[in-house]
This record gives structure tokens, sequence and C-alpha cells, in this order.
């Protein structure tokens, strides 16, 4: 096989490989590790990094002839940004494609914490009819939710609870109140909205800002019982502070589709029959897949035609 001209850190799902594959061949790695991909993008004009491929700076000097990235999903906190951007190489991010997939998973997996879903399988399951009276079967409609973070997902999070009879909080610094009036939401800090929220929903990208942003300071203004759903980043709620919330009642249950290792770790968190756990797959449907893919491989293509992807983590390389 000639040398690649685009090389994926992973499995291409349709229809990048016929949009991409008019540019040359495609390698698909065998890990994503930067020693595997260092020899495949000698040569290589488009790399595309899955979730959890580290694109460093020293990755990007193995690939002098680079001319895009592309990143299924919108965080990029893996990528050395700056080093794409000193190279003049677009990173090409795809928002919205995959929002109602996780938006339906964040509210599947506050439904199943409130309707104590995995406790009555159990009870089913082992014969304990009886203990039905005593699990403590909750309602989302009356109860208010806090979501943290107002982009494509956070929008859809916020129209299946109210579709689901909740109060809803937005939690967003590029939010006004106008907007959030508008959209029939109330707006509020992160540290007001806990205080007064039953649920806390997670949609923000891991910076410098949002990491450690569920801290036990936070925890500490939360009304008690708290339920919290992470869709985020691990990062963003660490394990030992929310292992510590659901110890001391200050969190009444926990959702988790991200961790900042990824598998986790063994963690006491991951014994508790208030946890619920998937392993960072809410955005893994057929149909987000496929719109993930698309839309990414089309920017790239654009890239790579000589023409501007419609959406970059790094629009500053067109300055």
């Amino acid at each position: 096989m000639s040398s690649p001209a685009i090389v994926a850190a992973g499995p291409l799902s349709e229809p990048a490989p016929e949009i991409l594959g008019r540019f040359g061949p495609i390698a698909v790695a065998s890990d994503d590790s930067e020693e595997t991909l260092r020899p495949l993008l000698a040569d290589a004009l488009g790399l595309v990094a899955r979730g959890p491929t580290v694109v460093s700076a020293s990755l990007l000097e193995a690939a002098p002839r680079l001319r895009v990235i592309g990143r299924t999903g919108v965080g990029v906190d893996r990528i050395d940004l700056e080093a794409a951007t000193a190279r003049g190489i677009p990173v090409v991010i795809t928002p919205g494609a995959n929002a109602d997939a996780v938006a339906e998973g964040t509210i599947a997996l506050l439904l199943a914490l409130v309707k104590r879903l995995p406790a009555l399988h159990a009870a089913v399951r082992e014969g304990r009819w009886a203990e039905r009276d005593a699990l403590g079967v909750g309602d989302l409609a009356g109860t208010t939710i806090a979501i943290a973070g107002y982009g494509a997902i956070g929008r859809r999070v916020a129209a299946l609870s109210r579709a689901l009879g909740m109060h809803v909080i937005v939690c967003d610094p590029s939010l006004d109140a106008a907007a959030a009036a508008e959209a029939g939401v109330e707006l509020a800090s992160l540290e007001d909205a806990v205080a007064r929220a039953d649920h806390l929903t997670l949609h923000v990208p891991l910076s410098d800002d949002t990491r450690g942003l569920v801290s036990r300071r936070l925890l500490a203004r939360a009304r008690p019982g708290l339920r919290i759903v992470n869709v985020s980043r691990g990062a963003v709620a660490p394990l030992d502070v929310l292992y510590e919330g659901l110890v001391s009642g200050a969190l009444g249950g926990v959702a988790l589709d991200v961790f900042e290792r990824e598998p986790p770790e063994p963690h006491p968190l991951f014994e508790r029959d208030d946890v619920i756990c998937s392993p960072h797959a809410l955005a893994l449907t057929p149909a987000a897949n496929r719109a993930v893919f698309a839309a990414m491989s089309e920017g790239m293509a654009a890239v790579l035609a000589g023409g501007r992807a419609p959406h970059v983590a790094n629009p500053a390389v067109y300055e």
C-alpha cells in the first residue's frame, strides 16, 4: 500500500471512507498511541482523531504534510490547538451532530436514578418483591434541573426537561438573561442553581475553568440530595469529590458516561447502589455516529479541497 493520505486513529464509519477516500488511501491505525501513529503520518494530509486520541506537538512534528485534523465530536482538550494553529492546521469539530443522542442519554440516566431502575430490576431478579415500597421511586415532574452548559446538547436537555414538567435553570456565562427568557429557562450562576436544584447535568467542554467544576466547595452549597449526571468530561466532576458527596448525603445519586481516565481504574464510587455508569457510549447510536462522521469528513474534505470547514476549534488558523 502506498503512503496513506488520511490516517484514522480508530475505525471510520460511513460515509467517511467514501468522502475522504477521494483524497487518497486511508489507513486505520491499530491503536491511537503516538508510537503507532507517527510512522503512518509521514506523508499524510489528514488525521482523524477519535475521542481518546492525543494529538501532541511532537506528533504533529511527525506529519510535515498534514493539512487538517478531524475530531469526532467537539472536545479538543487532548489536541494541542496552539501547535496546530501555528502550523496552519484547522481542527474540524462537529457541534450538534450527536446532540439528540447525548441529550436523550442524559435524561435516560436521570430517569434511571430518580426511578431507581437498577434497584427495581435487582429486586425482581433476586426475588425481593416486597422491597418495592422502600426503594424510594421518585418523579421528575415538578422538580428543578440545573443545566451547566447551554450548547447544542444543553439546549436539547432543557427542551426535554421542560416537556417532562421540570423547572429549568441554565448555567452558562455566554447566555444573557433576554435569551434565557426567550427560551423559557431561568439563568443563574452554578452556585445559586445547585442551592435550589434537585438535579444537575453537565454539558461543558474541559478547560482550565471547568476542570474540577464540581468541587467540595460547590457541594457544600448544594441542596442536600442533589443528583448529578455527567456527560461532558470526567475531570469536570472528579470521582473522589462525587464519592465524598454521596457518603455525606450532599448528593443523592450520580450517573456518569465519562471518566477522566477511560476505561477508569477501580474506585469505591462504582460499588454504590446510588451510582449508574455507562462506558462513554451515549453518543454511539447509529444515527449519531453517521451524523458525526458525515460532518467531520465533509469539513475535512472542504479543507483538503482548498476551502474552509464550517466548524473548527481553532478559528485563529484563518486569521
